[in-house]
């Protein structure tokens, strides 16, 4: 990546930093596109031409909170010790924990309709494949402890870790749609039912 190409990336990243902040803070709805580029020391132009509009920008946030997951997951699994289902629990707790740090649930659940309803598809692609990715990293640690004979032989663990990843999307979904509930709520929720899941497959002592 040469020097040009370093310091869009740089920007880029500065702009959707700060439409999170933004976001979190006044929401989506009175966030405007002018803020974002006076705070990030742009053009509204500059931010029209990266991420077509105020959806591809919230979209753009998605992406970014996800792939920083996605950067600590990998950091947690590979200092997992053997046999540990512990980091199956972790990896949970960061699924939770971290999207709340920089959007609040009013700004989660527009993301979350545009995720799911925007025309703009490239960043709705790119989003959705940063979530497989998350995904695709817990059913890898379940094959893993599988076959340290953490869960028995006969177990579906590729099932079990997709069941555990849909469960928590479900709860978090229900989490944003319900404003009174606290975070620590949902967060003994998601633990109690993802260890009657992990309980089924475990090998007993």
């Amino acid at each position: 990546m040469n020097l040009r190409e370093t310091n869009k990336a740089k920007r880029k990243k500065r702009i959707v930093k700060n439409a999170a902040r933004l976001f979190s803070s006044v929401g989506y709805d009175l966030t405007a596109i002018e803020a974002v580029a006076e705070r990030s020391n742009v053009s509204p132009a500059t931010i029209y031409n990266n991420f077509d509009d105020k959806i591809g920008l919230l979209l753009a946030v998605l992406i970014d909170e996800s792939e920083d997951i996605q950067q600590i997951s990998k950091r947690l699994i590979a200092q997992r010790q053997a046999n540990d289902v512990g980091v199956i629990y972790g990896l949970i707790e960061l699924y939770i924990n971290h999207p709340m740090e920089f959007m609040n649930k009013s700004c989660w659940r527009q993301a979350l309709a545009a995720s799911t309803a925007s025309s703009n598809k490239k960043f709705t692609q790119e989003y959705q494949n940063v979530d497989k990715q998350l995904k695709s990293l817990l059913v890898e640690v379940m094959h893993a402890l599988h076959d340290e004979q953490v869960f028995k032989a006969e177990s579906d663990v590729q099932s079990l870790g997709e069941l555990i990843w849909n469960n928590v999307n479900q709860m978090f979904t229900d989490f944003i749609s319900d404003e009174a509930m606290p975070l620590v709520e949902l967060r003994d929720a998601v633990k109690r039912q993802t260890a009657a899941i992990l309980i089924l497959a475990e090998e007993q002592a």
